[in-house]
């Protein structure tokens, strides 16, 4: 491969080109829960006694009672989420069902996706020290755990932002999430002094921003999770539980109806520091819980959510064994509120806490967890913290998910529960009483083998699945398909992100810094996937375009909305086949993180492809060196002095009889005498592997005292194959500190004859 390389310093090069980022979403088809008096469908897991999903089963080796009645299981079949299809070694799909599509493009479609998983941070009831656990254990899942199949998203019950709590495939993404978990002040704050609670009836655990389209565009507020009953301004202890009980049972109802969308077995793995929904008092508030935990319990199960519970407080370093030298009344004598004597540590056996004698010797101190703050609850009883136990155990077992208590090792607790999604089976059949009144049925499910654990529901209300009308107009099927985590591929789209300083607008202008980016969205839709007619001697197709701008809290910054009708004649179709239909846009933002949303329906068929990018404008204001996005155009050959190259568009496609000229703008380089000391350096890779290394080169400039300093390249395409290239540049400034005078900035082209 030859390539030519040639620095021009005296041209500036600013391309007008498209960011974009993929995002949309569709509404998962292939939903296996259904619930109706002709049909019950639900899933199941086995696990063998080293932890492992049994797979090979027949529907013989099953037996399913509802409510104490053997049922005959009609359909069955196993789906497999890490080897490839889906195993039906009995039943052909029932009528009606459609396959999965199969499509090519950018964004996480339906057939991408294996696995999905909700983790969701109770940080109403977690220790802020606690957080740190939960972030080693989540960037363990990242780094080792997850999958490019797997679907994921982190959600904070009150701490949390609208951006990073979406569903996404991006490791980068969730690493951010990861290391947002990090104490916050919020409108809920509990103290073990009853007296100091304050508390906010108005709370949104899960901020959207205004109901604009996001994975999670609204939550109920605290006051819309309580019973009547309960007065929340309350400072009793009671009170106190109840609220931190229906908050956090109300986040999981509402993500688990956000995940009912998509397709298959999904889990949400609640990490928690323990869940008081019983009381250790009667006739209290919390009594009435059962209700509530039914109907999550059947929520659960027609969204196809197992929910599993991880109790971040480590091991139960103060159980209470009773003698004969501890009676209550003497100890109540002996002891200050609050506390009992004799406290004493179980037997410690694979990270679990085992019945034994007392050992005084361990210490919470010397494993990963802690033992847990029996204040954390502001409870006056030990005891009650076996209450909160039972209630993440309840969770889990009603949701047919998996409780990791008392253990140490998080990581392994994590693993078992992310193992136990590799497959699952499918069992239908219909309900002997086929009249449903509303009341809850209990579900059971055995299966025969030795040492053979069944992970399965708890049970459903005898209702109907009601199902919701489909989008009636072009503007509700767009706004539907953007608010799904899961792109449309049904018209195949590609977009390209650009950013460049930009000034502040005149009353949010710090100094004379451009701080704000210009953003370029230049879209390119497939016209191959669009539907066209004869119109005169023109081939005419119409289409609507649309787009969607939020910030990290997913707040709508921004959107466009078109119908486009392209009429083209013979020569432009057979131009646009190869390079596409274009669509540009722009805006300004200030610094922060944002997603953008992209959709296209064809006006003929009805049609819909979607994508989601993210997209960071950095704050130029805090002096870190930062680029601009990677700018390519195209020039004749060996043009050096070429002042209009043509903008390589969303398509990112150069003639190999054409140079490619790259451009990059340097913020914020250090300065000595006036000069930068800056230096560069070129790859070019394909398919992961390095084809081409440029020698490291200082960048020369004559300009001094800049704000901003210009690196401007060109590179001969004749000799190169046809292919898609990812070009790289790395810029290092030799001022700066060591853990900030490097950046990376890449962007990927294709060549054609």
């Amino acid at each position: 491969m030859r390539i030519k390389t040639l620095t021009v310093v005296t041209v500036m090069f600013l391309a007008t080109v498209g960011l974009s980022q993929s995002g949309t979403q569709k509404p998962g088809e292939g939903q296996p829960i259904r619930i109706s008096t002709e049909l019950v469908q639900l899933d199941v897991v086995v696990i063998d006694k080293n932890g492992r999903v049994v797979r090979g089963l027949t529907k013989d080796d099953f037996e399913l009672y509802e409510s104490g009645k053997k049922q005959l299981i009609s359909f069955f079949e196993l789906v497999d989420t890490v080897n490839e299809g889906r195993q039906r070694p009995e039943e052909r799909r029932r009528p009606g069902e459609k396959p999965v599509g199969q499509g090519s493009g950018p964004g996480a479609a339906e057939s991408d996706i294996k696995r999905i998983f909700a983790f969701v941070v109770d940080d109403l009831t977690i220790r802020y020290e606690d957080l740190t656990y939960v972030r080693q254990m989540m960037t363990n899942f990242v780094d080792t755990q997850m999958r490019p199949s797997d679907l994921v998203a982190i959600v904070r019950t009150v701490g949390g932002k609208g951006l990073l709590q979406q569903f996404t495939t991006d490791k980068e993404l969730i690493r951010r999430a990861i290391a947002g978990l990090t104490p916050s002040t919020h409108s809920l704050q509990v103290y073990n002094n009853p007296e100091q609670a304050r508390i906010s009836g108005n709370l949104q655990p899960l901020a959207s921003g205004d109901g604009q389209p996001a994975a999670f565009s609204h939550a109920p507020g605290a006051a819309e999770m309580l019973p009547e009953d309960v007065d929340i301004l309350s400072p009793s202890e009671e009170a106190n539980k109840t609220l931190r009980a229906f908050m956090s049972l109300g986040t999981a109802s509402f993500v688990v109806d956000s995940m009912g969308q998509l397709p298959g077995r999904k889990s949400l793995v609640l990490i928690s520091g323990g869940l008081p929904i019983f009381s250790s008092q009667a006739g209290t508030a919390l009594d009435n819980i059962s209700v509530f935990l039914n109907q999550l319990t059947d929520r659960a199960t027609r969204a196809g959510v197992a929910i599993h519970t991880l109790d971040i407080r480590g091991l139960e370093a103060q159980s209470v064994v009773a003698s004969f030298t501890d009676t209550p009344g003497r100890s109540g004598l002996r002891s200050s509120a609050g506390t009992m004597n004799a406290p004493t540590v179980g037997r410690v056996q694979n990270g679990e806490i085992m019945s034994g004698g007392r050992d005084t010797t361990a210490s919470a101190s010397e494993s990963f967890g802690r033992a847990p703050d029996q204040t954390q609850f502001g409870f006056n009883n030990p005891l009650d913290a076996s209450g909160a136990h039972m209630g993440l155990r309840t969770l889990s077992s009603a949701t047919g998910g998996i409780s990791v208590l008392n253990r140490n090792d998080f990581n392994a607790g994590l693993e078992r529960i992310i193992n136990a999604n590799e497959a699952y089976y499918l069992l239908a059949y219909t309900p002997s009483d086929n009249k449903f009144k509303g009341d809850f049925r209990k579900v059971e499910v055995k299966v025969k083998g030795d040492a053979l654990k069944v992970y399965s529901r708890r049970g459903y209300l005898a209702r109907e699945d009601k199902v919701a009308p489909a989008p009636a107009t072009k503007q509700e099927q767009l706004l539907t398909a953007i608010k799904s985590p899961l792109a449309r591929r049904d018209v195949e789209l590609d977009a390209m992100l650009l950013y460049k300083a930009a000034a502040a607008p005149a009353d949010k202008a710090k100094g004379n810094v451009e701080s704000w980016g210009a953003i370029d969205i230049n879209l390119i839709v497939d016209p191959k996937k669009l539907q066209f007619e004869q119109v005169g001697d023109k081939q005419q197709t119409s289409y609507d375009v649309a787009g969607f701008v939020f910030d990290e809290l997913g707040k709508q910054r921004g959107g466009f909305s078109e119908t486009i009708t392209a009429g083209l004649t013979p020569e432009e179709y057979k131009r646009v086949s190869k390079a596409g239909l274009a669509y540009s846009a722009n805006t300004t933002l200030p610094p922060g993180a944002y997603q953008v949303r992209l959709a296209v329906r064809d006006n003929k068929s009805g049609n819909i492809g979607t994508m989601y990018r993210y997209l960071e404008v950095p704050d130029l204001s805090k002096g870190r060196l930062t680029t601009s996005s990677l700018l390519l155009g195209a020039v004749p050959q060996n043009e050096t002095t070429a002042t209009k190259p043509t903008p390589i568009t969303g398509s990112r496609q150069i003639s190999r009889k054409q140079d490619v000229r790259y451009a990059v703008i340097i913020y914020n380089a250090k300065q000595k005498d006036g000069k930068p000391q800056l230096k560069t350096q070129l790859t070019i890779s394909q398919n992961g592997q390095v084809i081409f290394k440029e020698q490291e080169e200082a960048l020369e400039t004559n300009v001094k005292n800049s704000l901003q300093f210009i690196k401007v390249g060109q590179l001969g395409l004749s000799s190169v194959r046809p292919g898609r290239y990812t070009m790289t540049l790395v810029i290092t400034d030799t001022l700066a500190e060591k853990k900030s005078q490097t950046i990376t900035r890449s962007m990927d082209f294709i060549v054609v004859n």
